[in-house]
């Protein structure tokens, strides 16, 4: 199902030029340097091909070559018209290997003079000359006067005549010759492809797949065999999932403009140590938002970006079909999202997501709803930004462990998956959230978040958004009323550095028994420094509290302590909001 998907988003990325998707037998390349030659054969200059970002830092760009990626390990294999500094000038500085640098250029350059007068075009004959004329230790020479070179040797390369804009394997007529030899080949073992289920030529080996974070940066397998003990019926390497060459390459070269191509930003994010992709059947704004939207939509670069986020949200808010406001009608296509962690030369499947567009915002409006909370900031305070009405995935994840290296790594596609899926969160984060509560003491906008919406979803409880005064459980009471007893205390003696929160929360929140009466005695030496008007107010505050205990508990198990949690915050969140005044009635 994740390849043959692949496999038909290829046609749709191929028919849309800003995804640079390379067509079979052919393969995108991250070009660093021109070989630029004289019309005569000699070397004109060794130019460099890399571009500038918006900040300012070179990178090499992406170009289609002829033939496809080469596989690491396939011995001496030269690319044609293109290929790094060893195959094309038999330089290396620094060389390790002297005796294979200058076997890589000799197997470069007789591949193109067999292939001169087939071929039989004037530009690809200048190349040849170069070729038969070159001294490799030119290019030594070379780099001594030029050092800036040094900086290429590690990239790719293409052939340029000297005042032509097009390099060499763009030339119209080789691309035309390079078409007819591409529907000639039909080599290998021979069989039914298991994608397309069409007859064709089994790949040998399956496409690697590049940029997974903390996989081989040369590319690691989905599909591939390793052992005799995974082969069966005497087949062995990938012919025991047999793949046709062209379903190979399509699904290859789609996973890949995904992962790393000029469309990437749009398609990629991270969750935890899980690299993502996402896409749908046809182009829609939800792949242009989701991005975005799961990272944190605050950060759109451009204002169509911004505008695309805050209808999006807004629909989402309201319950409105949000492709019909954006003005697009994509809603019965599927959406899919796919995540990839690295194992080994391998590649781990996390998890593969697939549904309707309109069940995949259903159940994020559903996700959003749960977790929804009164937010901690909700406007600017000097440097700190306010709280995302909508938290972004990694925001939540983050409040489970001291780092981000710490984070369990199959949480956040457990994570993900609740939510796409509409299902249980996991207790994991939950768990987690509570954990770093007792360590750190502290309770923000984000952990009461997920503590709310596990609540919700995992044990159908009714959590109110913000304070409520009528809700008489336990657990949301005791809550509220440490959060009244510790106010009490800032407000009679100021910030402390260790106040009651630091020394009592985790007790009270667990064996509240234990706690409350001990700390119901020192509120009454704090209540005695408010001033009268306060005084009342918190006095009358705390007793409504009171008197809905015949006893304090003994024991507060884990849903509890996570109602506990959210009705100290909503007390908290109510002493710091600033209430209106009710307005003045004129009498008659």
């Amino acid at each position: 199902m994740i390849l043959h998907s692949l496999y038909k988003l290829y046609d749709r990325l191929a028919e849309d030029a800003n995804y640079e998707v390379a067509k079979p037998g052919y393969s995108p390349q991250k070009i660093s340097f021109h070989v630029v030659l004289k019309p005569d054969g000699s070397l004109f200059k060794i130019e460099d091909a890399r571009v500038k970002n918006t900040k300012g830092k070179l990178y090499a760009d992406s170009q289609v070559v002829l033939g496809e990626a080469k596989s690491p390990g396939a011995g001496i294999n030269p690319g044609l018209l293109w290929d790094n500094m060893a195959y094309m000038l038999g330089f290396k500085p620094d060389d390790a290997k002297p005796e294979r640098t200058l076997k890589s250029y000799e197997a470069f350059k007789n591949k193109h003079l067999e292939l001169e007068k087939t071929i039989d075009v004037p530009e690809f004959s200048t190349v040849c000359r170069f070729l038969e004329n070159w001294n490799p230790q030119e290019a030594s020479e070379y780099g001594g006067n030029h050092p800036e070179i040094l900086d290429l040797t590690t990239g790719f390369g293409v052939f340029k005549i000297q005042a032509q804009a097009k390099p060499i394997n763009e030339h119209t007529k080789i691309l035309n010759w390079w078409s007819q030899q591409l529907s000639k080949v039909e080599s290998g073992e021979q069989g039914q492809c298991l994608i397309s289920g069409e007859q064709g030529s089994i790949a040998r080996l399956h496409p690697k797949i590049k940029s997974v974070a903390g996989a081989q940066s040369a590319g690691a397998s989905i599909v591939s065999f390793n052992a005799t003990a995974y082969e069966s019926y005497g087949k062995d390497q990938s012919y025991n999932a047999p793949v046709s060459e062209l379903a190979a390459f399509k699904y290859g070269t789609a996973l890949n403009s995904l992962l790393s191509g000029p469309m990437s930003n749009k398609h990629r994010m991270r969750i935890g140590d899980t690299t993502c992709v996402f896409w749908t059947d046809q182009p829609s704004t939800v792949e242009d938002v989701f991005a975005l939207f799961a990272s944190d939509g605050s950060n759109a670069q451009d204002e169509s970006s911004r505008l695309k986020i805050e209808t999006f949200l807004k629909s989402l808010r309201s319950g409105t079909n949000i492709l019909d406001e954006l003005g697009e009608d994509t809603i019965n296509n599927n959406f899919y999202l796919l995540g990839l962690a690295p194992n080994a030369a391998r590649l781990s499947i996390r998890f593969f997501y697939q549904s309707s567009i309109k069940d995949f915002i259903e159940n994020l409006r559903s996700h959003h709803s749960d977790i929804e909370i009164i937010r901690e900031y909700d406007k600017a305070v000097g440097k700190r930004m306010p709280d995302p009405e909508y938290p972004a995935n990694w925001q939540l994840l983050k409040e489970t462990a001291r780092v981000s290296d710490e984070i369990p790594p199959l949480l956040g596609g457990a994570l993900m998956r609740s939510i796409l899926e509409n299902i249980d969160y996991p207790m994991g984060i939950y768990s987690a959230v509570l954990r770093r509560i007792r360590l750190d003491r502290t309770i923000n906008y984000y952990r009461v978040a997920i503590i709310k919406g596990t609540l919700v979803r995992n044990f159908n409880q009714e959590i109110p958004i913000m304070l409520d005064i009528e809700n008489k459980d336990e657990a949301y009471l005791l809550g509220r009323l440490f959060a009244t007893l510790e106010k009490t205390q800032e407000d009679a003696l100021g910030n402390l550095n260790a106040g009651l929160r630091d020394k009592y929360y985790s007790s009270a929140s667990a064996t509240p028994a234990s706690v409350f009466p001990r700390i119901l005695r020192t509120y009454q030496h704090h209540l005695g420094k408010l001033n009268p008007g306060g005084k009342v107010n918190r006095d009358k505050l705390t007793q409504d509290i009171i008197a809905e205990f015949n006893s304090f508990p003994n024991f507060l198990n884990i849903k509890d302590q996570g109602k506990f949690a959210i009705g100290y915050y909503h007390q908290r969140k109510d002493f710091f909001t600033k209430k209106e005044k009710p307005s003045k009635t004129t009498q008659n």
